[in-house]
């Protein structure tokens, strides 16, 4: 549907004159140009004006249309791949800024003294190569990462899974032995002192870690469990686990700062975490939000035939309830409010039907096998 089409539809859905469609123009057309009709989420020939009448069709009333809109209009963050890839490019500055405080505290001095400190320097120049960079998910973007980076970080520093084989361990234990010894280094050990875990995003923090009936749970403790013969060891005896994450909400940083610290001390291991860019508070949509006619209208249009073991009840809000008006260029967080996401399966409906925004493409089947 051409844009020009797709407006006079808009209008005549709304009950918007002229005067009210020449003013919400354009920002649709800049919205839609710049990052709406670029998310993956939708298939070939689909584009966002289509979705956004479906989506709007769904509410019964035009006060309720009109909210849904505000709502798209007002609150809504999406992030374009663009942005992304610029929240990618800031990372190593982070990563190493963590580095450079880790050495001022082992030679027990002022971080900023360590920029003419020519002990410093070479400590840090030998930290920079007996690091490994692994990619948790393929929203890691570990191939920009790399091409970001190139110079900094070799190829051989990087690793595209948390599932790593001993083999494979062996061949980066190899690959920086060479390394350490073509740059002067050969009376150093070949083993890494810090790993650092790239993710895209963190919402509630529970992916990442969490203390469940059994244990320990998340990416962090399935990486600390893994086992080397007794001949073979790839780590430091004090390396550093550092995991770094391009967005993270305020309430994922605190509850992930709150887990890794008891994890740490339980586990006896050693944990950084740093951030791109952070959500504060303010973005995030809860029951007691000014806007009450968006919360009605969340709670309304909800379909608990969307709810299976992985996302829990109750996700109007979102999983974990977490409030994110959120959308990333390749899918839409199952944290972020159900109404821009969420799917009706016929065979399942328990509630309201609801159309998505931005379909979601779910990471595990209902038998719970990643898809």
């Amino acid at each position: 549907m051409k844009l020009q089409l797709a407006m006079k539809v808009l209008a005549d859905l709304m009950s918007w004159d002229d005067e009210r469609l020449t003013a919400e123009l354009p920002w649709l057309r800049l919205m839609v140009n710049y990052k709406y009709d670029h998310y993956h989420g939708y298939g070939p020939g689909a584009r966002f004006c289509v979705n956004l009448i479906y989506w709007l069709s769904q509410f019964s009333t035009k006060k309720e249309r009109e909210t849904a809109f505000k709502f798209v209009r007002t609150k809504l963050i999406y992030i374009s791949s663009r942005e992304m890839l610029h929240l990618v490019g800031l990372s190593m500055a982070e990563i190493r800024r963590s580095m450079r405080r880790s050495v001022a505290q082992a030679m027990n001095i002022p971080v900023h003294k360590t920029w003419d400190n020519k002990e410093c320097t070479a400590r840090l120049y030998q930290l920079h190569m007996r690091t490994l960079y692994v990619a948790l998910s393929d929203g890691a973007k570990i191939d920009s990462f790399r091409r970001l980076n190139e110079g900094a970080v070799s190829n051989e520093q990087i690793v595209a899974s948390p599932e790593i084989s001993e083999k494979k361990w062996r061949g980066l234990i190899k690959d920086l032995r060479k390394r350490l010894d073509e740059n002067g280094l050969k009376d150093v050990n070949a083993q890494f002192e810090r790993i650092c875990l790239i993710d895209d995003f963190t919402a509630s923090g529970s992916t990442l870690i969490r203390q469940d009936e059994g244990g320990w749970a998340g990416k962090i403790p399935r990486f600390c469990e893994q086992k080397f013969p007794d001949d073979f060891n790839p780590f430091t005896p004090d390396c550093i686990i550092h995991a770094h994450h391009y967005i993270a909400t305020e309430k994922a940083t605190q509850t992930v700062f709150d887990a890794v610290a008891l994890f740490a001390v339980q586990q006896k291991v050693l944990i950084e975490l740093t951030f791109s860019t952070v959500f504060e508070k303010h973005v995030v949509l809860t029951e007691d939000d000014e806007d009450t006619d968006l919360v009605a209208l969340i709670k309304k249009c909800y379909d608990r035939g969307i709810e299976d073991k992985h996302t829990g009840e109750g996700i109007w809000f979102g999983y974990k309830q977490c409030g994110l008006p959120l959308v990333l260029d390749h899918n839409t967080p199952n944290n972020s409010i159900a109404l821009l996401w969420a799917a009706t399966d016929p065979k399942n409906q328990r509630g309201v039907k609801m159309s998505p925004l931005f379909p979601r493409i779910k990471r595990h089947s209902e038998h719970g096998q990643s898809i």
